[in-house]
């Protein structure tokens, strides 16, 4: 029976010393050695070859600029490419676990029979120290030169045009969870949404989902331009914020942008940057390509740090996801299809599932305080039906005395004579009414049958939502 065809791959990089990256398929992954002199095929040249970290598969095909001040900065390009076969054994993985494999490349520049081998470390010497060596065949060389073949085993690919991010992916809501291999599971974020681009330069472009830039109300988030392996890129994530058990709350956040900004970041920690998916990396638009596949591609872009959270994932176990969100109080989980493309809109193949009611809800208005209450009593709330704002309740809980006077002095320059709802407002005390510009994200027990939510409390201003944008959220048949 003939040797099973594998894949393999020779990356030159232009790092601070000029070097080979050699991988073979193994084991699902690409098992990788480092050859400063590069592989030849002259059977008496036996080259270093410095066994390094395992990469994903998916880096078989990564040309491009490693930023500067990241570990291997510098150029990458695929210098050979083909597939290979063992000359012994079956099992690649298991052969290299043995210090020495042999088997037949089949690129476009290195050909025939090479030998791998595991030797002793020199006095002094660190890592783990392999030879490359050329078998004696018919593609052997002995006046090879690897100068002479410098060129990159195709020509180099046009970039694609880096995309601009008008409106993000957004989910459907559903009802239930649900249990199915072709979806993976993430876990909903609390936090603001946000396209991050950062550009060769190291630029960054912080964007919400309706064009607000977030670098003016986070500056700190300029980190981000410091935090990926390959540049120019285009990610989307949650700007969060997140408590030592690694949850993330909207009301925390709100913190960050008041007046308490320098204490609440002492006590809660950084921003955090939770990226769920990539649009382009590697000189490549990445919108239609598979959402399993980006993931991976977002996973091995990360250079590490602490201003990006990679969101992980289950694969076709939605229920058990969903109950875990439920006891750590979490908002709840996201189901994405895993063949899906990036479609710019709301698509079922991007569903939400909440654990914990939550309303974005339009200010419409505010209540006369009582007792020893300042400021305001409630505020009025409002949903959009058919173009109409339809009064959907009031909330006068989640208000430390700071946030009541800040968001008064905010209602005062918005305050005019008549209603904006479309329908009656059920006040408790004397209403004011302003002009329909703040957004409310509200968490409730449940809906009533006049429309209103039951025991809501006030989470916090949304800077990134239009008002027009707030209806109320129907769930749909998983």
């Amino acid at each position: 029976m003939p040797a099973k065809k594998m894949r393999f791959v020779i990356q030159k990089h232009r790092a601070s010393h000029l070097h080979y990256d050699f991988r073979l398929e193994a084991g699902g992954v690409l098992k990788s050695w480092a050859i400063p002199r590069g592989p030849s095929l002259d059977p008496k040249d036996r080259r270093l070859a410095m066994h390094v970290e395992d990469h994903p598969m998916e880096y078989r095909r990564f040309e491009g600029i490693i930023p500067k001040g990241r570990y291997g900065a510098g150029e990458v390009i695929v210098w050979d490419e083909g597939t290979y076969a063992l000359s012994a054994g079956s099992d690649p993985a298991a052969e290299i676990g043995k210090g020495k494999i042999t088997f037949v490349l089949r690129g476009k520049k290195m050909r025939g029979e090479f030998t791998l081998v595991r030797i002793k470390q020199r006095s002094g010497e660190s890592g783990d120290p392999w030879l490359l060596i050329k078998g004696h065949d018919e593609y052997a060389d002995p006046a090879y030169d690897i100068e002479k073949h410098d060129k990159p085993a195709k020509a180099p690919q046009k970039r694609d045009r880096l995309p601009h991010i008008v409106t993000p992916m957004l989910a459907t809501l559903i009802g239930e969870p649900f249990d199915d291999d072709e979806w993976l599971f993430e876990i909903k974020w609390d936090g603001y949404r946000a396209i991050c681009t950062v550009h060769e330069d190291g630029r960054v472009e912080l964007v919400s989902r309706n064009g607000l830039d977030f670098l003016s109300k986070f500056p700190e988030l300029r980190a981000l331009g410091a935090a990926w392996t390959t540049l120019p890129i285009v990610v989307d994530g949650e700007i969060v914020s997140l408590d030592a058990r690694g949850r993330s709350s909207f009301q925390r956040l709100q913190e960050s942008l008041s007046g308490r900004r320098a204490s609440a970041m002492g006590k809660h920690g950084a921003l955090t940057f939770a990226a769920f998916d990539v649009l382009y990396a590697d000189g490549r638009d990445l919108r239609k390509t598979p959402l399993e596949e980006r993931k991976a591609i977002l996973q091995r872009s990360i250079a590490g740090g602490s201003a990006v959270l990679y969101s992980k994932h289950v694969v076709g176990r939605g229920r058990a996801l969903f109950a875990q969100a439920k006891r750590r109080g979490l908002e709840g989980i996201i189901g994405k299809r895993r063949g899906s493309f990036y479609a710019e809109r709301r698509s079922r193949d991007w569903v939400k599932i909440k654990a914990q009611l939550m309303q974005e809800c339009v200010i419409g208005g505010f209540t006369e305080p009582r007792g020893s209450r300042t400021g305001f009593g409630s505020l009025l709330l409002g949903l959009y039906d058919g173009g109409k704002l339809q009064y959907a309740g009031s909330v006068g809980t989640g208000f430390n005395a700071k946030l009541l006077r800040s968001l008064t002095a905010d209602l005062k320059k918005l305050e005019r004579k008549s209603s904006p709802f479309e329908n009656a407002v059920e006040a408790n005390a004397e209403p004011h009414f302003v002009r329909p510009k703040l957004v409310a994200q509200i968490r409730f027990t449940e809906w009533t049958r006049d429309g209103y939510m039951r025991h809501p409390a006030f989470l916090g201003l949304r800077i990134d939502k239009d008002p027009r944008s707030c209806v109320r959220e129907r769930s749909v048949d998983s």
